[in-house]
């Protein structure tokens, strides 16, 4: 369970006030979590201590190396571009593939090298599980689910709205498909229409774990997974 998400007896205190006292979590690829609660109740530090952006006062967490996590903060420069934010976004699938490409030249020169073979082996393995072959194209399907399709890729963040920049990062977030996903309230700047759309870019059988942290309402209504109520 390498790209398991794992924490164990997360306490937490804030000033006077004891947040989390002993909250456990085991999100196993492809599992699902909802963390439900009233305002206040301590979402979003679950989420900030799950990703290593806060330390717990006890407990500990064992993350993926590959963990994204949508907070308030938007995690682009403002002067970059929608077109600099897909690029990161789809960095690592282009290496896949670039990487693919390299090995198999180098194999047509070298067939019988053992090291190569294995080594383009472990690449494709890997360029199979993270889809890189379609993530362009899953990129132009997540922004049309998202609002964002009809964007020019050459506008700056600074000249997007506060919607569609938090819109840009879940975007790059979905199109990225880190091992394991941490969202908090993402559907703060959707529609109904577009919450919809995030349900189904989201997935029930896609390969990383997520856990998402929203009001009761969404939750029940539409997360089809297991519920963490806090505190």
């Amino acid at each position: 369970m390498s790209d398991a998400l794992l924490a164990r007896d997360l306490v937490r205190t804030l000033g006077t006030r004891r947040v989390l006292a002993g909250v456990s979590l085991t999100a196993a690829p492809g599992v699902r979590i909802g963390l439900i609660g009233e305002n206040g109740a301590g979402k979003t530090t679950f989420l900030r201590l799950l990703a290593g952006v806060d330390r717990p006062d006890s407990g500990t967490v064992v993350r993926p190396a590959d963990l994204g996590f949508l907070h308030q903060e938007l995690p682009f420069d403002g002067r970059a571009t929608i077109a600099d934010a897909l690029d990161d976004a789809l960095r690592e699938a282009r290496a896949d593939l670039g990487e693919l490409d390299r090995l198999a030249r180098a194999l047509a020169a070298a067939p019988d090298d053992a090291a190569l073979l294995g080594e383009y082996g472990e690449r494709l393995e890997q360029t199979q599980e993270r889809e890189s072959w379609d993530a362009d194209r899953r990129a132009e399907i997540v922004l049309d689910r998202l609002g964002l399709g009809g964007v020019p890729h050459s506008r700056t963040l600074t000249s997007l709205s506060g919607g569609q920049r938090a819109r840009l990062s879940l975007a790059a977030l979905l199109i990225r498909r880190p091992a394991a996903l941490l969202l908090d309230e993402p559907t703060n700047h959707l529609s109904p229409r577009l919450s919809d759309e995030l349900e189904e870019a989201l997935g029930a059988d896609g390969p990383g774990a997520i856990v998402i942290a929203s009001h009761d309402r969404w939750l029940r209504a539409r997360w089809q997974g297991h519920h963490i109520r806090l505190p």
